[in-house]
């Protein structure tokens, strides 16, 4: 029988794998939370390569620190002691997962994500071995599941080519219409008097500073207020009016009220749904937001900033500079009808998983043990 690892670092994770593992008879899954790896009894010395990686982790760890400390700076003081303390750890990490996976083999092992740094330790540690990896992270969909041999958002497995949708020959299915709302954490956001919309702007969701998204994923728009930065600029080289409206991401650690009455024409609306705002823009700016999808779902003109799974030609528009997004703010291109369509169908019929992680039911667990069973090595 095929053996996998569903290796989770929280409890939600570990209960959702269990479940997983409970729900199949025809792979031996086993499910391991990392604090119960075993301890590395005895510390050894570290290779040029090793140190290197290492120490590319533990400075991953300090800047998404940094992206949530004020002014995205951290004082000399707490810089050393945050780099002593994630060498310890991700040192202890690193022996303590290489014993774990030096005393067991597994045909495949499953990871949350795959680009948090426990995650990506042992993606390294797995890189020359024939174990193969399998990726889960939530669905863009309501209610789906992302399940992915190769990653998941923009490392993906999810074809850019246009062409590849265009032959596409399948049936449609209905939709989802309606958006998950992400309730308000930021106590401040909730004090807010709500706005009446301007007639006619660009929709603009602010993203969390420190995810993968951003520090991965964004090669020259390094956060938020960079990001404000960017549109004080457009603004400036505008010759047509034009409103930038801007939400917060609701999960976002970052203090942006300095922002809000910065500039006339950049207004932020953070009380108001989501689905409205797209719904009622001209257009959707974002770095790589799955609110970027979502406008997508909603049919509206979509300009990225930064590497997204939805980055294809004719479907939304990829701009790299201030002068490239003047001109696509002016007039925002609308995705074609047949590419969205056919995007849109693939993944909700063939390659998202259906059913909320949280909430999984029998055909989800189905599905999943399916996309197990094709990432297993052939026999």
């Amino acid at each position: 029988m095929p053996s996998a690892l569903l290796l989770a670092v929280n409890r939600h994770q570990e209960r959702y794998f269990a479940a997983v593992a409970s729900s199949t008879d025809k792979i031996d899954i086993d499910v391991l939370h990392d604090n119960r790896l075993p301890l590395a009894v005895l510390p050894r010395r570290l290779s040029q390569a090793e140190r290197r990686f290492l120490s590319s982790i533990v400075a991953l760890r300090v800047t998404t620190v940094e992206q949530e400390s004020k002014g995205y700076r951290l004082n000399p003081a707490k810089r050393v002691a945050l780099q002593l303390r994630y060498w310890l750890e991700v040192y202890s990490f690193w022996l303590r997962a290489e014993r774990f996976f030096g005393q067991r083999r597994y045909h495949l092992v499953g990871l949350w994500s795959g680009m948090k740094w426990r995650q990506k330790m042992v993606r390294k540690l797995l890189e020359t071995t024939a174990t193969r990896l399998i990726f889960f992270e939530n669905g863009a969909f309501p209610n789906t599941t992302t399940v992915d041999e190769r990653g998941v958002n923009y490392a993906s497995s999810i074809p850019r080519d246009a062409h590849f949708y265009r032959q596409l020959n399948i049936a449609a299915e209905q939709l989802p219409a309606q958006l998950t709302e992400r309730k308000p954490r930021k106590g401040a956001l909730a004090k807010e008097e709500q706005q009446e919309l301007p007639p006619r702007y660009v929709f603009v969701p602010f993203q969390v500073d420190s995810d993968t998204q951003i520090v991965e994923y964004s090669p020259w728009i390094n956060n938020m207020e960079q990001l404000h930065q960017l549109l004080s600029r457009v603004l400036q080289q505008c010759e047509q009016p034009l409103v930038f409206v801007v939400k917060e991401h609701p999960s976002s650690k970052n203090d942006y009220r300095h922002l809000h009455q910065a500039h006339d024409s950049i207004r932020f609306y953070n009380q108001a749904n989501t689905q409205v705002l797209i719904e009622q823009a001209d257009a959707v700016l974002t770095i790589n937001s799955s609110v970027g999808f979502e406008a997508l779902l909603l049919n509206k003109p979509v300009i990225t900033l930064g590497q997204a799974f939805y980055n294809i030609d004719g479907l939304v528009t990829a701009v790299t500079n201030a002068t490239e997004l003047t001109q696509a703010c002016r007039r925002p291109n609308a995705p074609d009808p047949v590419l969205r369509e056919r995007f849109l169908q693939y993944l909700y019929r063939d390659y998202y998983v259906h059913g909320d992680w949280r909430q999984a039911d029998e055909r989800h667990h189905a599905m999943v043990e399916e996309k197990i069973t094709a990432a297993l090595p052939a026999s």
